[in-house]
């Protein structure tokens, strides 16, 4: 068996071709540098805190230099001190909880978009709240509309003038319209939601994209999509806006494509079933509803704009996408080190 295995070997090695090496790549014994001279490979470098040291590394510092001051750092890296932000669907609910995150992080301007010419009694409680914070931060309300994009770009544009730099972009407008059976749903009901959520969004981030660009020093983009882009709700009838929300994570994940080697973070966040005047506008034509959407929660109900604060988060990178329940602080993570 064995003499038969040794004979089907050697034939098989008789039909490889044989190919010398061409003389010009061969190199002679003398030039081979010993193992220990050779160029070792270097590790990845990582990018540097404008708060470095930080973690263990301020440990080990601390440990070598008897000047450097032990105090707690990490957070430091979630600043947003100095900061310039827009966030768009910021009149009220889970938009204005956001822009109201942004100041509490120390952006000193929170610029909220939105479409009604005055802003909510909520929105001006909160802005005044903003102001007694101190420290010169401060939220600025916008009228306009995102389904236009030369207007949102000629605010953007404006802002950007102002204040002389853009950090951060929260694009949050959004609509749902009623439940509405998939094969009778309007054309023109339709193209509404689209239009809002996934165009307006795409308006707001290019406006924000352009300013980061202008000024190049870089920034974060975030898009607010759904839980509903991502699964399919069931006994949901809303095709217009799973449709619009799922367009939102591609194109979160194609501009982080191109916009990372400017120093441009895009990334997405998904809620899922929060409490907020849109969700509540449903629940109102629809609310055997609460009680189902409280029963998918492992607590038993749904959440505020707020929401659950202690949730673990994966780590961020540009292009992610994190599934969340409810409005999380730990959103200012993706827009650290802006």
């Amino acid at each position: 068996m064995l003499s038969s295995t040794r004979a089907i070997l050697s034939r098989a090695s008789h039909r490889l071709p044989r190919h010398p090496a061409p003389l010009s790549v061969l190199r002679p014994l003398s030039t081979l540098r010993p193992l220990h001279e050779q160029a070792k490979p270097t590790l990845p470098t990582q990018s540097v805190s404008p708060h470095a040291p930080v973690g263990v590394d301020a440990a080990l510092r601390a440990a070598s230099d008897p000047s450097f001051t032990a105090r707690p750092k990490v957070f430091d890296e979630f600043a947003l001190t100095d900061r310039v932000a827009i966030v768009s669907g910021a009149n009220r609910g889970l938009g204005l909880e956001m822009a109201l995150v942004l100041a509490e992080a120390g952006a000193r301007a929170v610029y909220c978009i939105d479409l009604p010419k005055e802003p909510a009694d909520e929105w001006k409680k909160t802005s005044e709240y903003v102001r007694k914070m101190g420290g010169g931060r401060r939220m600025e309300y916008v009228c306009e509309d995102v389904r236009d994009q030369k207007g949102m770009w000629a605010r953007a544009r404006e802002i950007g003038d102002k204040e002389g730099r853009m950090d951060v972009c929260v694009a949050a407008a959004g609509i749902l319209k009623n439940h509405t059976d998939c094969l009778e749903y309007p054309a023109d009901q339709f193209q509404e939601v689209l239009d809002v959520n996934t165009k307006g969004v795409l308006y707001t981030a290019q406006a924000a994209g352009q300013q980061m660009r202008r000024f190049g020093n870089g920034g974060s983009i975030v898009l607010i999509a759904s839980m509903s882009g991502s699964i399919t709700n069931k006994d949901h009838a809303w095709v217009s806006y799973n449709s619009s929300k799922s367009a939102v994570l591609q194109m979160a994940r194609s501009m982080a494509c191109e916009l990372g080697r400017e120093n441009i973070r895009v990334n997405s966040l998904s809620p899922g079933h929060i409490y907020t005047n849109m969700t509540a506008a449903y629940l109102d034509s629809q609310p055997h509803l609460l009680e189902k959407w409280s029963s998918l929660n492992p607590m038993g109900r749904i959440v505020s704009a707020l929401g659950a604060i202690s949730l673990s988060v994966e780590v961020i990178t540009p292009g992610k996408h994190c599934r969340l329940v409810g409005l999380l602080y730990l959103f200012a993570c993706i827009l650290s080190s802006t």
